[in-house]
């Protein structure tokens, strides 16, 4: 019995330190929205037991005597405070608890050696300012619609081995890293990325909300941003595939692809580059985020747009967010292209860390209803 007792001690060392040594800065969370859930149940759980002791008391309430209790026989500050904290290490356990269900964990990489057959692909999304403006009827803007999309298109390509890289386009390109050949470090990265990049969050012109859909952790505020130059991006990708065929990355007369999420609102028609897109066997792909069935009745945006019409001259398609099926249709289209074999370097690795929440808030479980028992008999009938 001894020894299971050390070797618990030390299991409860062992977390504790790990605890202590992580750098909170770097945690990720994979379950959020079952965490908020939980929340909900246990706040209104919280109000209908307030309200139901709340009821008890009024109900059951004695008139005061009126004889005045000797002020040595009140509580004092300490014991209030000692009497109240067994009820904050309980609400911090309930915290530390609904953190742990958020399924918290870290990334890091680790080197491997092998070969795999993969599919090489530029995923090019839309950051401009027209993506911060409401996709109708949701609430939400263009800009998280298309990401959920994007994410969703990755979860389907999971274990595909496809080797990608991230760009983002407004007035300019930015690439967010060159190609990878690891799920979990880029979709990290897709998750990590800005919703848009502009000069000034502006709402929609023409209408009559005056609201912006995109949360600020998830806005750029750069000056040179805020148009939709997809000319200048998909020259700069051209260039970037080029470069990476000379250096080994890609190989000749190789099918590739440009994956464009965006809502097709662009400044210029990039007949040209799709073009230069086509000589090199590069087919582009586009996520379209389609305001014009998904309930608007503006007449502006009534027709097909230019770029939407004709990328399937060129070679490509396109997939329209609000079909069902078009994400599908994207998985296979992007699978059907030829597999190149690569050498694998390194991979991501997702630690999950809830076992170290979930030591912390039964720690302070642990403490505080023994602690809480002790208090109710020592002060709770106390004045």
């Amino acid at each position: 019995m001894l020894i299971e007792w050390n070797e618990f001690v030390v299991f409860l060392k062992t977390r504790a330190q790990e605890l202590g040594e992580t750098q909170f800065d770097q945690v990720r969370y994979g379950d959020v929205g079952m965490a908020l859930v939980l929340a909900l149940v246990i706040s209104v759980a919280l109000l209908l037991t307030l309200s139901r002791v709340a009821f008890w008391r009024r109900g059951h309430s004695r008139h005061h005597s009126g004889h005045l209790i000797d002020p040595k026989l009140q509580r004092g500050a300490i014991v209030r405070a000692l009497y109240h904290s067994p009820k904050l290490l309980l609400v911090m356990a309930v915290v530390v608890l609904l953190v742990a269900v958020s399924d918290p964990f870290l990334t890091a990489t680790e080197e491997v050696m092998g070969d795999v057959e993969s599919r090489v692909r530029i995923d090019l999304v839309d950051t401009s300012l027209s993506m911060a403006w409401e996709f109708p009827d949701t609430g939400k803007s263009r800009a998280e619609v298309a990401r959920e999309a994007h994410l969703q298109f990755l979860e389907m390509r999971q274990e595909k081995n496809d080797r990608v890289s991230l760009w983002l386009f407004s007035s300019y390109p930015y690439m967010v890293d060159d190609f990878i050949l690891d799920d979990e470090l880029y979709y990290f990265q897709v998750v990590e990325a800005p919703y848009v990049t502009v000069k000034l969050l502006a709402p929609q012109f023409r209408t009559t909300r005056d609201q912006i859909y995109v949360p600020e952790d998830k806005v750029r505020i750069i000056p040179t941003e805020g148009n939709t130059n997809i000319i200048r991006a998909l020259q700069s990708i051209v260039k970037h595939f080029d470069s990476d065929e000379a250096t080994g990355g890609g190989q000749a007369n190789q099918h590739r692809a440009v994956l464009i999420i965006t809502d097709a609102d662009v400044d210029e028609i990039p007949e040209a580059e799709f073009q230069a897109l086509n000589q090199r066997n590069i087919v582009p792909y586009v996520i379209y985020i389609n305001i014009r069935d998904a309930g608007v009745g503006n007449a502006e945006v009534a027709e097909t747009p230019p770029l939407i019409e004709m990328i399937r001259n060129f070679g490509g398609d396109y997939f329209d967010v609000t079909d069902q099926d078009s994400l599908v249709h994207a998985y296979e289209a992007i699978d059907e292209l030829e597999a190149v074999r690569f050498e694998l370097t390194h991979r991501a690795i997702k630690t999950p860390i809830y076992s170290r929440f979930l030591l912390v808030s039964l720690a302070l479980l642990v403490i505080g209803i023994p602690a809480g028992l002790v208090a109710e008999l020592v002060w709770g009938t106390h004045p």
